[in-house]
């Protein structure tokens, strides 16, 4: 197996196990034009199966280019908080 193709694999796993153990996921976001360069807010939130919740916090930075597609992005995780 490729490495590229293992890597795949595990990234499926990983998104198959994250969204089987957290329920109920609510996304807020909210997008800021500045000219050429786009800033977008966001959160996420869950309920995990056990119970306890966690809250992820972030930006997304993004550019675009003359072909209306995305050049440039940064993500950050500003905040990260979970009960219990």
């Amino acid at each position: 197996m490729g490495l590229l193709l293992i890597i795949q694999l595990r990234l499926l796993v990983s998104l198959r196990t994250f969204f089987k153990d957290n329920q109920e996921l609510r996304h807020l976001y909210c997008i800021s034009p500045n000219s050429d360069d786009y800033e977008t807010e966001w959160g996420v939130a869950s309920c995990k199966k056990d119970g306890k919740l966690f809250v992820f916090h972030g930006f997304d930075r993004y550019k675009f280019n003359q072909q209306n597609k995305i050049s440039f992005l940064k993500v950050e995780i500003r905040k990260w908080k979970s009960s219990h």
